[in-house]
C-alpha cells in the first residue's frame, strides 16, 4: 500500500512534498510532483481522522499515532489542525530540518530562476532546453533511498527538476522549450549546498557567396607550419603561413554583430592561393559560436564587409542556413560542377592552325571523359596519396600570343586544373602537355562559375 510506505518513509526521515511526489510520479498523471506529495499527505489525514472518530480504541491509537507522525514529521499542517482541534497534543521536531533528498531545493526553487533570468541577460532566443547535472551525492542517496523503501514508480530528481525550471522559465520569458534544437541549453550543475548555470548556445548558421579578387591569400587561416601557431622567426612570430584569409576578412563583421565568440568557415571546396574566384562566388556559410544576437541585418553586414575589402573580397547572397546545408555543402562539393579560366604559357612559338589542331585534339581526348589524377606533388604533404578520377566536361581555347593560351575548361568538382594542363610529371594523365607535346605551364588560373 502507498500509504504504509508513505507512512513508513516518515518514520525515519522528512522529506518535502515535492520529493514525496516524486517518489509516486510514474502513478496517475496530469499533476505535479507537489500536488501529488500534498494529495497523499491529505489522503492519509482524512483517513486517519475519520479512523480517529470510529469508536475502535485500537483504530484510534494507530490513528493518532499517524497523525502525529505526520504533523511532526512530515510537519504537514492539515494534520497539525487536526490535532490541535481534537485536543491532542505534538511536538514539532527541529522546525528547520531540510529535506533528506532535496536539501530543500525545491522549495526554494526561486534561487535558481532569479540567477537563471540573470545568466540570459542580454542574449536573444527563441526557445530553450534545461539541462542538469547532479552531483553524486545526490544521485547516491536517492538510489540508496529507493531501494530502503522498494519505491519503483519514482522519477529521477534530474528530470523533476528539469520540468520545474523550464515551467518557470517558459512562463517568464515567454519562450517555449526546444527538445531537438534549442537556441540556448541551460545546464545546471548542482550540488545540496551549491550550484552553477552554464550556457550552450546553439551555433548560427549564414549563407553567402563570396568572391576573391586578388591572388595571393588563401580561404582560411594557416598555422605557420614550423611553429604550428606559436610564433617563430619563419613567421615574423604571427603564427601564420600566410598573413591574411579570406576567412579572416570576412568573420569579424559577423561575430561583431552576432556577438558570438568566434566562428568556423564552410566553404564548398576552395582555390588555389594564387587563384581568384570570380563569376557569381563561391558558396560558403560561416557559423558563428555562441551569438549572443540571432536576428543580424544581413543587408548591413554584407555592405560592411565589401566596403571594408575593396578590391580583396566581395560577399553577396547572404541568408540564415543550418548544419544541414554545412554537411550538404561539404558533401556534394567533389559533385558540382565548375568553370576555370587558364592563361597557359607554352615553352614554344606555334602558328594559329596548330593551335586550332591541337585544340579539336584537347577536345577529343577530355570532352565528357573521365581522367585520373594522382595526389600532386605540390599538396603531397596535407593529402593523401591516391588516385582520384576526375570528369572534364568542355574545353574552350583561343590564341593570345604564339606561345600563350587562355582556356575555358568545365570540369567535376575537386579537379587539379593546374596538374591537368601540366601533366603532374605523368601523376595527371591524359593531360594538356601530352596532346601538345610540349611543357605547358599555367600562368593565372581563375574559377569564373560553381554550380551548386
Amino acid at each position: 500500500m502507498i500509504f504504509d510506505k508513505v507512512l513508513q518513509i516518515y518514520q525515519e526521515y522528512y522529506i518535502c512534498v515535492h520529493c514525496l511526489g516524486r517518489m509516486f510520479s510514474l502513478l496517475a498523471s496530469q499533476t505535479t510532483n507537489e500536488k501529488r506529495g500534498n494529495s497523499l499527505l491529505l489522503s492519509l489525514t482524512m483517513d486517519n481522522h475519520e479512523k480517529f472518530l470510529s469508536n475502535d480504541i485500537l483504530e484510534q491509537k494507530k490513528a493518532i499515532f499517524n497523525l502525529k507522525l505526520l504533523a511532526e514529521n512530515a510537519k504537514y499542517l492539515p494534520a497539525q489542525i487536526v490535532l490541535k482541534n481534537e485536543g491532542i497534543e505534538y511536538t514539532l521536531k527541529n522546525e528547520n530540518q531540510l529535506c533528506h533528498l532535496c536539501n530543500n531545493i525545491f522549495l526554494e526553487i526561486d534561487q535558481y530562476i532569479i540567477k537563471s533570468i540573470e545568466v540570459l541577460k542580454g542574449i536573444e532566443i527563441n526557445n530553450f532546453l534545461v539541462g542538469t547535472t547532479p552531483d553524486s551525492q545526490i544521485i547516491n542517496l536517492e538510489d540508496r533511498f529507493k531501494t530502503k523503501f522498494n519505491i519503483l514508480e519514482a522519477e529521477s530528481f534530474k528530470s523533476h527538476f528539469n520540468r520545474v525550471i523550464g515551467k518557470s522559465l517558459t512562463d517568464i520569458l515567454e519562450k517555449p522549450p526546444e527538445f531537438n534544437n534549442p537556441d540556448v541549453l541551460i545546464i545546471y550543475s548542482i550540488g545540496f549546498k551549491t550550484f552553477t548555470i552554464n550556457l550552450k548556445l546553439r551555433s548560427l548558421f549564414i549563407f553567402g557567396r563570396y568572391n576573391k579578387l586578388i591572388r595571393g591569400i588563401p580561404q582560411t587561416h594557416w598555422f605557420c607550419r614550423n611553429c604550428m601557431g606559436k610564433g617563430c622567426n619563419i613567421c615574423n612570430f604571427t603564427g601564420k603561413q600566410y598573413l591574411v584569409s579570406i576567412e579572416e576578412l570576412i568573420s569579424p563583421e559577423f561575430i561583431k554583430e552576432s556577438k558570438a565568440t568566434n566562428s568556423k568557415f564552410h566553404g564548398a571546396g576552395r582555390e588555389d592561393i594564387d587563384v581568384k574566384m570570380l563569376g557569381l562566388g563561391r558558396p560558403f556559410i560561416i557559423e558563428l559560436k555562441n551569438p549572443k544576437i540571432r536576428k543580424l541585418d544581413l543587408t548591413k553586414i554584407e555592405k560592411n564587409v565589401n566596403r571594408n575589402n575593396k578590391r580583396k573580397v566581395t560577399i553577396r547572397n547572404l541568408r540564415y542556413s543550418n548544419k544541414k546545408e554545412v554537411i550538404r555543402l561539404k558533401s556534394e562539393a567533389k559533385n558540382t560542377k565548375k568553370v576555370y579560366r587558364s592563361l597557359v604559357e607554352c615553352k614554344i612559338k606555334i602558328s594559329k592552325s596548330e593551335f586550332e589542331e591541337k585544340l579539336s585534339k584537347l577536345k577529343t581526348t577530355f570532352e565528357n571523359q573521365e581522367i585520373h589524377q594522382r595526389t600532386p606533388i605540390r599538396v603531397s604533404h596535407r593529402r593523401a596519396d591516391k588516385i582520384r578520377g576526375k570528369i572534364i566536361y568542355h574545353i574552350q581555347g583561343k590564341q593570345v600570343k604564339s606561345n600563350l593560351f587562355e582556356f575555358k575548361i568545365e570540369t567535376q568538382g575537386g579537379t587539379y586544373i593546374k596538374e591537368l594542363i601540366n601533366g603532374d610529371n605523368g601523376r595527371t594523365s591524359p593531360s594538356f602537355a601530352e596532346i601538345f607535346k610540349t611543357p605547358l605551364t599555367c600562368k593565372e588560373l581563375d574559377v569564373i562559375e560553381i554550380s551548386l
